[in-house]
């Protein structure tokens, strides 16, 4: 299961009616009082040069949480089934444990409609012991970037870690989405991760259609590879947005008794 994905990877979520796909975290927050979910049941991946693999991921799901103004925790996990015949691993594992925190440095206009300029924002993680994976702790920190125009917003990230190999890992991230007003959304992306010197060169199209304001679909097909490997993952999520009652509740009576 090695380089399927970069440790430290975590799907990609933002504000209500935009949900991503790609590998990249990005610059803004989730609001106080409010979650967002990324949630993929089932999905996909094999190798296509090396030796062969085949898993089902299932499930796959990020958990962002605001916790004050321009503050938010994220959790990710990933379910991994393996589908070849090789009685050295299990037949099914959780990878890819992650905790951060995340903090807006610079809004900009992907953070907020009313300002302008791109926004800025840092993350701090702490990668976290699998089931049937890597079993020690590691760190990561994160600078993330967007850029967001009428054509559309650019993304940008890079990380370091020390992952629980006891290795390091440096992963940049470029990606583009369509503008937020579309009903469905091209998105690509292209990322560079180097582990311990190994780098790993990763692409992915998709496309995101939105449902309603707290609910949206995506699909997207990633292929991957460094020296003599390659692999292939395929992508089917959603994307759900809710607020937290007794804190709706709240402000609602705050504002009746303006």
């Amino acid at each position: 299961m090695k380089r399927l994905l970069p440790a430290v990877v975590a799907w990609l979520v933002a504000a209500p009616a935009q949900a991503y796909l790609i590998d990249l975290n990005d610059a803004r927050t989730v609001e106080p009082g409010t979650m967002e979910l990324e949630l993929q049941p089932i999905g996909y991946s094999q190798t296509l040069i090396g030796e062969q693999e085949q898993y089902l991921l299932a499930p796959s799901a990020q958990l962002y949480a605001g916790l004050a103004e321009h503050w938010d925790v994220l959790f990710l996990t990933r379910g991994y089934v393996r589908l070849h015949d090789d009685p050295e691993q299990a037949p099914y594992s959780l990878n890819e444990q992650f905790i951060a925190l995340r903090r807006v440095l610079v809004p900009g206009a992907y953070s907020d409609e009313e300002l302008e300029g791109p926004s800025l924002a840092a993350q701090l993680g702490v990668l976290l012991p699998g089931v049937e994976a890597e079993e020690g702790v590691g760190t990561s920190i994160g600078l993330l970037f967007a850029w967001q125009t009428d054509l559309g917003c650019v993304h940008a990230n890079v990380w370091w870690s020390f992952t629980q190999d006891q290795t390091h890992d440096v992963f940049t991230s470029v990606a583009y989405e369509g503008p937020p007003d579309w009903p469905v959304r091209p998105t690509a992306e292209l990322y560079v991760d180097v582990d311990d010197g190994a780098p790993y060169v990763s692409g992915l199209i998709g496309a995101v259609g939105t449902v309603t304001e707290e609910f949206a679909l995506q699909a997207g097909v990633r292929v991957g590879g460094w020296e003599d490997y390659a692999d292939l993952e395929v992508r089917l999520s959603s994307w759900i947005y809710w607020e937290l009652p007794g804190v709706s509740d709240t402000s609602e009576d705050d504002e009746s008794e303006d």
